[in-house]
């Protein structure tokens, strides 16, 4: 096995376990689901448009109505007529936002925990080199969007891509 491969194996090791210690706090679907819109509700004072979710949590709007239905359902926001043809607005309910806060400060404990074995210095080295990577990677046309693992920007024919 290379460095190369170790060193990606440990980070991949590093982030699982990072995942699972925020998992511990909530539920599993605050990055892309329920828990992603109402973060964003919760950041932009409990309201937010059809578009503005669509384009902020990178969801196309078949899969941001399906977030918003269980949302809805879970009591956690409502829909609301919104200005503008064909679109509405989702509002956090009080246990929506209740919900929202207190996954935020137990995630911000988590991360608290997570990074109190490293130094000051060695958070600033490690958010240094972790955003190297993203923007190589992205440079790479590794996007990280779209469905499935591997999502990335296709290249017509080249590589084998179709």
């Amino acid at each position: 096995m290379t460095e190369a491969v170790q060193t990606l194996r440990q980070l991949k090791k590093a982030s699982k376990l990072t995942r699972l210690a925020f998992h511990e706090n909530g539920p599993r679907s605050y990055q892309r689901g329920v828990g992603a819109l109402m973060r964003f509700l919760l950041e932009a004072d409990g309201q937010a448009t059809q578009r503005e979710l669509v384009d902020k949590l990178d969801l196309n709007r078949g899969q941001l109505k399906d977030v918003v239905k269980k949302a809805v359902r879970n009591g956690f926001a409502t829909i609301e007529d919104a200005d503008g043809e064909r679109t509405y607005a989702v509002r956090l309910t009080d246990e929506g936002r209740e919900v929202a806060e207190k996954r935020l400060e137990a995630n911000e404990r988590a991360a608290e925990e997570i990074l109190s074995a490293l130094s000051t210095e060695e958070r600033a080295q490690l958010d240094a080199l972790t955003e190297k990577l993203i923007v190589s990677l992205k440079e790479a046309g590794v996007s990280g969007k779209g469905k499935g693992r591997r999502a990335h920007k296709h290249h017509g024919h080249r590589h084998g891509c179709r």
